[in-house]
């Protein structure tokens, strides 16, 4: 038995990141063709507008797709960032859960996965080595350093291949790798050129030029130019999730000498009030030693969290897009004839514990919409963070919520077969996603609730946008059968009455005035006011040109 024993353990293994990764890189979003490209293109953007907003600089990408053969294709992506000094570079491509994005704080990336995720692709579908040029800046003075590299997955760490040094004009980075089994498709909505173009609705204040395999160039131009206010780091709530594990760990790695130091230091709106609330409905001396806290405690400790009344978590830290923005970015876009935004006020879910923001917009017309056999149909772009979300979108809190929504209150009979865009953003410090590849949002009953609730709103614009059309539609048709037809009838009832045909212009135009008041909803008689204000005005101005004429006198006309 013994011996049956050892050798079960014979092949036993550790396995670093890098290595669980290589063999789960559908855990990293890693799964189809298109798909694979595309959650290549999302991380090397979104690590670039991170970096440059953090360094105040208004973001500015490169993309470069070449194909080299079915499948198979180089993409080169440069940015205008503070780039990443030598020391750090293969720390940030070849490290698995290494990074700056483990903070509690709103973030486009939360895992620490991207770029190197990236490189493991690469490497694992072509075995080609990824390069890196990066320029940054120390005390005033420019340095560039061009490195050529693999991953070691066996150590989770980078292999240099080869270092030069360059002089570089600007700071930023540029990486070039690549890829095999990926594919590039201009007419599926979840491909690269798709996520692009989302992403650009998402962040009006970015620039971003990109040649596609076939060499065509398109740039999108920013919508605004102005770098958006960056968030701020919030302490976990006492609502949020946290466990007697979270508690235990942060007793083990903190230089606090007492229970309540920590607890306050650590846990937003934990007070010296809540503290004593904490010690009378545990009975545990919260003055004792850090170190010396047991687990059962922390999970009497976190049980009392569940029975207490916190206030609900600070939002300054929360930066949402805002309307303008959103209507800038949609209107660079799409193009649309109508278009209305909105930003929900700060709520929480999870018991009260993690604070979010619901922003929905709509655009009607233009370009608004997906094109399908020359036809425009609705669509629905799911952001979380500014991120585009572009697959997993069944599973999604916000199509669900959108879903649920009777569009025929709002004058959309058919939302399919509508040319319309409906954008949903979801600001949090913690969106909680449905898996690691970060596509979808778990459908929390008050996430779900708060888009419905800001989606209404700007449908409702939109319908009263709607009524307004098909009055002034109607009020055309009306207008047309009064232009072609009541003179008719005037001249030959003037001729029946052997007199003269009237002067009946005036009188027409006032009567389609006054319809096309009352279909708009507007008072009828105040029109006639504002007409007879205008004809008033005219009048005046008559009377003053024609007393500024010389006077034609006997002497003048000789």
């Amino acid at each position: 038995m013994s011996q049956q024993a050892s050798e079960l353990f014979d092949n036993f293994q550790e396995l670093t990141p890098s290595e669980f990764f290589r063999k789960n890189k559908q855990m990293l979003g890693f799964t189809g063709k298109i798909r694979s490209l595309t959650i290549v293109f999302h991380e090397l953007i979104t690590n670039s507008f991170d970096a440059a907003e953090e360094a105040g600089i208004l973001p500015e990408i490169k993309i470069d797709l070449k194909r080299v053969d079915k499948d198979h294709y180089i993409l080169r992506h440069s940015d205008n960032g503070p780039g990443i000094p030598e020391d750090y570079i293969m720390k940030v491509y070849c490290t698995m859960f290494a990074g700056s994005k483990f903070r509690n704080i709103q973030s486009r990336g939360q895992q620490g996965l991207g770029c190197s995720g990236c490189v493991l692709l690469s490497q694992m579908t072509t075995g080609e080595p990824a390069r890196v040029k990066s320029a940054w800046e120390v005390d005033g003075e420019l340095k560039g350093a061009d490195l050529e590299f693999k991953m070691d997955v066996k150590k989770n760490k980078g292999m240099l291949l080869n270092r030069k040094s360059y002089d570089p004009k600007h700071t930023g980075v540029c990486i070039e790798l690549e890829f095999k089994d990926v594919s590039y498709s201009l007419a599926e909505q979840g491909g690269a050129f798709e996520y692009i173009r989302r992403t650009m609705i998402g962040n009006p204040h970015a620039k971003i030029i990109f040649r596609d395999p076939t060499g065509h160039k398109y740039i999108f131009n920013r919508a605004a130019d102005m770098v958006p206010v960056l968030p701020k780091e919030v302490l976990p709530h006492p609502r949020g999730g946290v466990t007697a594990d979270d508690l235990i760990f942060m007793a083990k790695h903190t230089d606090k000498r007492r229970f309540r130091s920590l607890l306050t230091s650590s846990l937003s709106r934990m007070s010296n009030k809540r503290i004593a609330e904490i010690e009378e409905l545990t009975g545990i001396d919260l003055n004792k030693r850090p170190k010396d806290m047991k687990w059962e405690e922390a999970e009497a400790i976190v049980d009392a969290f569940s029975k207490m009344d916190f206030m609900a978590p600070p939002t300054s830290g929360l930066i949402p897009i805002g309307d303008d923005q959103i209507e800038d970015g949609m209107k660079e876009i799409l193009k649309p004839e109508f278009i209305a935004a909105t930003t929900r006020k700060p709520v929480t879910y999870r018991g009260g514990g993690v604070a979010f923001i619901i922003e929905a917009g709509i655009a009607y017309g233009g370009d608004a919409g997906r094109l399908v056999n020359d036809q425009r149909k609705s669509e629905i772009m799911r952001f979380a963070n500014r991120v585009p979300l572009s697959f997993d979108q069944g599973s999604c809190a916000i199509t669900e919520a959108l879903k649920s929504i009777d569009w025929k209150r709002y004058g959309l009979r058919d939302l399919e077969n509508t040319p319309i865009t409906v954008f949903v953003n979801m600001i949090s410090t913690q969106v909680p996603y449905l898996s690691t590849g970060k596509q979808s949002i778990a459908p929390e009953p008050e996430i779900i609730h708060e888009v419905r609730q800001a989606t209404m709103k700007v449908a409702r614009k939109l319908q009263k946008y709607l009524r307004a059309k098909k009055a002034a539609k109607e009020e055309a048709m009306r207008s047309k059968i009064f232009e072609d037809y009541v003179p008719v009838i005037i001249r030959e009832s003037a001729k029946l009455a052997e007199t003269d045909v009237p002067e009946f212009q005036e009188v027409l135009a006032k009567v389609t005035r006054r319809s096309l008041a009352e279909l708009l909803g507007e008072n009828p008689d105040k029109a006639e006011e504002e007409v007879e204000v205008e004809f008033a005005s005219d009048l005046d101005d008559a009377i003053e040109n024609d007393d500024n004429k010389p006077e034609e006198t006997l002497e003048n006309m000789e």
